[in-house]
């Protein structure tokens, strides 16, 4: 594996703790009877998503441009359709606790996006830097 992805692997686990924690003390202190049995769930579907895509992401980031492009798309786009499906059917399962949902769903996505970004602005700087290297 390389260490670059394990590096990402084990940021996002740390991420994952972070919030699966202060979601916890969230809940229990401000937010009592917005507290859903999904939440640790939750947490563990983000991460194995985002796990998935940050592994595909490494992939592509070695071919060349076009084809990184299309594979970098295509895997946001398939992220996006899991996580809106998701919604679907929690909110068909689950209506009395749909609010909640939404609202931690959210929040989470927005967590995880703001990683995402920030390792794929690092990652794509260093390829061009290496790329733009004088022999």
């Amino acid at each position: 594996m390389n260490s670059g992805l394990l590096k990402t692997i084990i940021g996002l686990f740390l991420l994952s703790i972070i919030l699966f924690f202060a979601g916890i003390v969230l809940f229990k202190t401000f937010f009592p009877l917005w507290y859903f049995s999904f939440f640790p769930v939750l947490v563990a579907i983000f991460f194995l998503i985002n796990s998935g895509f940050f592994v595909s992401f490494y992939r592509t980031v070695s071919r060349p441009h076009n084809q990184f492009v299309r594979g970098f798309m295509l895997s946001k786009v398939i992220k996006l359709m899991i996580y809106l499906l998701l919604v679907l059917i929690y909110v068909l399962l689950s209506p009395k606790s749909a609010v909640p949902f939404a609202v931690t769903l959210s929040v989470l996505y927005v967590a995880y996006t703001a990683y995402d970004l920030y390792v794929m602005v690092n990652l794509v700087k260093r390829k061009k830097e290496i790329t733009t290297l004088p022999n």
